[in-house]
């Protein structure tokens, strides 16, 4: 069976090229020693008549008839006649395997689709769940906290360690949680039969009250708690002025 097409590529060089048919993605080879006149070379888009045939596994145009030259349909009667039977079986086979191509791609695509959906779903989960555990460790380190103010009284923010703040920010693990109590732990002043005791402190960052200050001062030596010396200890934490 003859089927018609263009010629879409012709290398003058290797005497090869290509032409393309209405219908099929797929190019057809051709030789320039299946023309009838091999003198003229194919020009592109020049129109074509031929039979697709098998080559070493492997389809090519044959019997070429060159329809823009004219040539007499007597010509195409006198080249010796091939099986039509096999023709057309070959002419079926390159249609199925360009059908097979396209059925192939299209499910490739479909596997890469879901597997992108798959990948994209698992990441989700992966960052909702590690938002949750960071939440949750905020919160376990707030009650921590709270827990210690309780059991210490209102204490001002300064008492806390710079080291003791970085693991407030960044709660990580049960060590830290020991760790926070200890750094909060100096700061309970000892039951004793009096009120305050010296202990040792001497800056304004470690009294938890304007009164414990001026314990202090009083009766406590080497404190840096009165600059001016003007009696009133730690005027700015406690608003003293």
């Amino acid at each position: 069976m003859f089927v018609e097409g263009k010629v879409k590529s012709y290398i003058v060089e290797r005497g090869f090229g290509f032409i393309s048919m209405d219908g099929e993605s797929k190019d057809l080879f051709f030789h320039i020693k299946d023309f009838p006149n091999k003198s003229v070379e194919p020009k592109i888009g020049e129109n074509l008549k031929f039979r697709i045939v098998e080559d070493n596994g492997k389809f090519k145009a044959d019997q070429i008839v060159r329809l823009d030259l004219k040539q007499n349909t007597a010509a195409l009667e006198s080249q010796p006649q091939r099986n039509s039977y096999t023709s057309n079986n070959v002419s079926s086979r390159f249609n199925e395997r360009s059908g097979k191509g396209r059925i192939f791609t299209i499910i490739g695509l479909i596997i890469i689709a879901v597997l992108a959906v798959l990948v994209y779903n698992k990441y989700q989960d992966y960052k909702q769940a590690k938002q949750l555990k960071t939440q949750q460790l905020i919160q376990e380190q707030a009650q921590i906290v709270e827990q210690q103010r309780k059991a210490l009284g209102d204490l001002p923010d300064q008492v806390l360690s710079e080291q003791g703040k970085r693991h407030l920010d960044n709660p990580s693990s049960q060590s830290l949680r020991t760790e926070v109590i200890n750094v909060a732990a100096p700061t309970q002043a000892p039951v004793t039969t009096s009120q305050f005791k010296c202990d040792g402190r001497i800056h304004c960052s470690q009294m938890g009250s304007y009164e414990e200050a001026i314990f202090f001062i009083k009766n406590c030596p080497n404190t840096k708690m009165d600059g001016d010396h003007d009696g009133i200890p730690c005027e700015d934490q406690f608003g003293r002025h």
